[in-house]
């Protein structure tokens, strides 16, 4: 029941420290650590040097900036592990992190991902705040996903155990054989057409259309700093909106069949209008996404058929998560 981790790094020298330190906490639960380099300007690689007597650490430097989904994919090709962490270089997990987490999922064949109770954390030594980052992923109607708590202060809801959609790719850990299951041909597990930002959301949907189930397990503690804050708004980096814009609907064309769209309409349909109107009238440089999204279009298209004569749980009932009252079921034992 030891854990692979993977990491992908872009100029994370600041935190890294931090999480590489919080992964020695873990003790024998870590058996093999990959970090994937997208080409950093700063002293990440240095930071990451530093831990290679402490952990069973391979760095993998790249000679270009691949996006995140590329480097991950790189990484799960580099770990042989049962189960596999995705670790973000600005997330630290506590003591004990992995020994409560992997303890209950060993418990159940269904479990396919995980995650713990993440605060925000500040600084270079991610010092935990009082805020929370992420109890787990939720959907909505509109065909957004959210982390349950991000922005707001603990409360008592966020401390019980429960299924959730899905977790947040900071800190996620899943089952290789879940992996491998929701995987394009040529071991795809993350879409590389993403890039970055929402791969993780593309992720769960394919898992839970084939029946895998994801554990929020809130004594399995960490901390991330998150640098795009969600109750913030948009940032200001042109090429991070415009993969969200673009993303946004690369998810829906890979996953959402015509009876989520039924179910979910008209929801989804005035988001996408909101959405495309800020572009026109806001945002105008997100328009390349929109763009890219047409370029793509027949592509995501034949994916999203591929993974609809795949899927074991239909639209109807994946629809359902995407309703206040649905976004998380009660977790009691092994039952449903």
């Amino acid at each position: 029941m030891r854990v692979g981790v993977f990491l992908v790094t872009h100029n994370h020298a600041t935190t890294l420290a931090a999480a590489l330190e919080g992964l020695c906490q873990q003790g024998e639960w870590v058996e093999q650590v990959v970090l994937v380099d997208n080409r950093s300007a700063d002293s990440t690689l240095y930071v990451a040097q530093a831990f290679l007597q402490r952990l069973p650490l391979h760095i993998l430097p790249l000679e270009e900036n691949k996006g995140f989904s590329a480097a991950a994919n790189l990484a799960l090709r580099h770990l042989s592990t049962p189960w596999v962490l995705s670790l973000n270089p600005d997330c630290r997990l506590l003591p004990g992190f992995l020994a409560q987490l992997v303890g209950v999922v060993g418990q159940d064949q269904r479990v396919g991902a995980a995650c713990g109770l993440l605060m925000r954390g500040e600084g270079a030594q991610l010092v935990e705040t009082a805020i929370v980052d992420s109890a787990g992923m939720v959907v909505q109607a509109s065909g957004r996903h959210l982390d349950r708590g991000a922005g707001k202060a603990l409360h008592r809801r966020w401390l019980k155990p429960a299924w959730v959609f899905g977790a947040s790719g900071a800190c996620a850990l899943y089952r290789r054989e879940a992996l491998e299951d929701v995987a394009y041909p040529g071991g795809e597990v993350f879409d590389e057409g993403f890039f970055a930002y929402r791969e993780d959301a593309d992720l769960a949907w394919r898992l839970q259309r084939r029946g895998w189930r994801c554990l929020f397990w809130p004594s399995a503690r960490g901390v991330h700093a998150r640098g795009l804050k969600p109750e913030q708004g948009r940032g200001k980096d042109a090429l991070v909106n415009q993969h969200s814009v673009k993303n946004r609907f690369l998810l829906r064309l890979a996953n959402a069949d015509w009876r989520w769209h039924v179910a979910c309409f008209p929801f989804w349909l005035l988001r996408d209008l909101l959405v495309v109107a800020a572009c026109l009238l806001v945002e105008r440089s997100s328009l390349t996404g929109l763009a890219q999204v047409l370029r793509l279009f027949r592509f995501y298209r034949q994916r999203g058929k591929a993974n609809a004569a795949r899927a074991r749980v239909s639209g109807w009932a994946m629809a359902k998560w995407f309703f206040p009252g649905w976004q998380t079921r009660r977790y009691q034992g092994c039952v449903w």
